[in-house]
């Protein structure tokens, strides 16, 4: 059973719309791989006042692994859209190796 992701934001108030993409995608990313690991993702802000860049990061066991993505980018749902894609490509990578006699 898919445990509930862990959430952390560090430098930005809580937001319970990225709380819900994050819970989306992680349901999501069980269509690949049914024994997904807890997954945590952390939300940062970085650099200055007027430069604002979002921190994605992604930790997660699949297939017996630890895999981390970082994705930056001044939109943090496009940061996090973007990490979740490389997660899904990394899972079905694993999958076929695993697949392969």
């Amino acid at each position: 059973m898919l445990q509930t992701p862990q959430v952390v934001f560090h430098g930005i108030s809580r937001s319970p719309a990225v709380e819900a993409a994050i819970n989306e995608k992680v349901e999501a990313l069980t269509k690949f791989d049914s024994r997904l690991g807890a997954v945590r993702a952390t939300i940062s802000l970085d650099g200055h006042q007027t430069t604002n860049e979002f921190n994605v990061r992604l930790d997660f066991v699949t297939s017996g692994k630890n895999v981390v993505i970082n994705r930056k980018g001044t939109d943090v749902i496009a940061a996090l859209n973007e990490a979740f894609d490389i997660a899904e490509r990394s899972i079905k990578e694993e999958a076929a190796k695993l697949r392969q006699p």
